[in-house]
């Protein structure tokens, strides 16, 4: 009864606002209830990271962190 009042109480786009919070947490909630069987097998049966493969990940994100800085630091001057 009281998800019924709540709902009473509130008007046309408020109320359609609120339902589609809700109708969206639930697909989140089912999309995670569907991918937790796929997560688990990638994670027992996936590859390890080994030595290198760790810094040839941060190389061209440090590059692309760069590029933004000059580019903030071009668009302030």
């Amino acid at each position: 009864m009281p998800g019924f009042l709540l709902f009473a109480t509130l008007t046309g786009d408020t109320a359609m606002e609120l339902f589609l919070k809700i109708a969206m947490a639930a697909v989140l909630v089912l999309l995670l209830f569907r991918l937790w069987p796929a997560y688990k097998h990638w994670q027992e049966s996936g590859r390890k990271a080994e030595k290198g493969d760790w810094l040839a990940a941060l190389l061209p994100l440090g590059g692309v962190v760069l590029v933004v800085i000059l580019l903030i630091v071009a668009a302030r001057a």
